[in-house]
């Protein structure tokens, strides 16, 4: 075999080795108890092709990711916590649009009183 042909077929395993991410995302994981109001993003990610753990980062308002340990109960709860009030962002409002429109204009009237005669 030409030295060309087996540069050529090296370079083409290297690429399909760099393209497939066959790595999790998470090395080690934080061990420390993260507070819910300090989070902007929790992400989870389930076992697949490229990483056989789950694996749950979370993204700090101030931009700093972390990644949290999916065994403990700590994160457990965080992530129960976190999907409950997603859920809630997600859920559409009930009732019928006319009666929230009534309760509005009722509301907006005990607001702003009539304008009455002033002496």
């Amino acid at each position: 075999m030409k030295s060309s042909h087996l540069a050529f077929l090296w370079g083409i395993i290297f690429l399909t080795l760099t393209a497939v991410q066959g790595r999790c995302s998470c090395i080690n994981v934080s061990g420390t108890k993260i507070q819910k109001k300090t989070i902007q993003k929790l992400e989870e990610f389930a076992p697949g092709s490229s990483c056989s753990r789950t694996e749950i980062i979370a993204t700090m308002k101030n931009g700093e990711k972390k990644c949290l340990d999916p065994d403990s109960l700590h994160v457990k709860i965080l992530v129960k916590m976190w999907k409950e009030k997603e859920n809630k962002k997600k859920k559409p409002r009930t009732g019928n649009k006319k009666q929230q429109t009534k309760k509005a204009k009722k509301i907006k009237k005990a607001q702003h009183p009539s304008p009455g005669k002033t002496t």
